[in-house]
């Protein structure tokens, strides 16, 4: 009885750990659409240029970057005389990989290359302008046809994601093929026994 209370504070204790996580989720479309109400700068733009500005790694195996786009404004839709005089402004934003990007909770991320037409609802930031809400205040009009990751996945990363997803895609066969394996060193291992027996 002692054993069965403790397993059932334990799963509790858990449960409510992983409902305190909820933060980690996306943000919700209402809140997307507020924060671009209240964006103070909402244009139509092509980006002309992409790099790094300052990395912000803490690890090798995630490479973080803060990233400046140069943008060619197209179109200002609301925004103040200041970026209407501009032809282009730079854009500061956050850039995690696209081979890691289901390593990470939360809202959508920058999905950015040099020739996008984007729609983009800007605020004041740290290092200038920034989306007013990562990637779910960035819309693609128009994708760039190629497209080169600024950090390229390593080798053994990409064998490991790749196995992970076969072996997730294909579950069903990866059991069947290891009870096979299993019942067929069962089946040799007990034939050997019945011969050495004779």
């Amino acid at each position: 009885m002692k054993k069965m209370l403790t397993l059932l504070c334990l799963i509790s204790a858990v449960g409510i750990i992983l409902v305190t996580f909820a933060g980690l989720a996306a943000p919700p479309p209402t809140e997307v659409e507020e924060r671009k109400k209240e964006a103070p700068f909402q244009l139509i733009g092509t980006v002309t240029a992409d790099e790094k500005f300052k990395d912000t790694s803490r690890d090798k195996e995630y490479p973080q970057q803060i990233r400046r786009m140069s943008l060619r404004v197209d179109r200002l839709i609301r925004g103040s005389n200041e970026v209407k005089e501009k032809t282009d402004i730079e854009v500061f934003y956050w850039y995690i990989p696209s081979w890691q990007s289901n390593e990470y909770t939360g809202g959508e991320r920058m999905d950015i290359a040099v020739g996008d037409v984007i729609e983009v609802w800007l605020t004041d930031g740290e290092h200038g302008l920034e989306p007013a809400l990562g990637g779910n205040t960035v819309e693609h009009i128009k994708y760039a046809e190629i497209r080169k990751e600024p950090v390229p996945e390593p080798f053994l990363h990409q064998i490991q994601r790749k196995f992970s997803f076969y072996l997730a895609e294909y579950i069903e066969v990866f059991v069947l093929l290891i009870l096979s394996l299993i019942l067929l060193i069962i089946y040799f291992s007990a034939r050997k026994s019945a011969k050495k027996a004779q």
